[in-house]
């Protein structure tokens, strides 16, 4: 069983890596979120997360609804010519979550 630390462990070694223009990680604590918060990850960077964690931890992804944490996002041009059509928010998916899916 996966204890937080060392889920927090391998997330960090594998995708908190230092920024390009700072040179340092970003904070992250169980509670962070990926999809919400402060430092959100695009989709394509969720995408491959959860696609790595899937197969790390033996987490069956049928159930998992990637379109719920990163929703499709209006491409900017259209954006502009809707009528007031808002994108869908994303939910929140935090490390926390991931890490309690891959002990059950």
């Amino acid at each position: 069983m996966v204890s937080n630390e060392e889920f927090l462990q391998w997330y960090c070694e594998r995708f908190n890596t230092p920024s390009v223009f700072f040179n340092k990680r970003w904070p992250v604590t169980i509670d962070t979120g990926l999809s919400t918060g402060k430092y959100v990850w695009a989709s394509e960077t969720g995408g491959d997360t959860m696609n790595e964690y899937f197969e790390k931890y033996d987490v069956a992804p049928s159930g998992f609804d990637f379109y719920r944490y990163w929703p499709v996002e209006t491409f900017i041009l259209f954006g502009l010519c809707t009528c007031g059509n808002d994108d869908d928010e994303p939910q929140p998916l935090k490390l926390k979550m991931l890490a309690e899916s891959a002990r059950a």
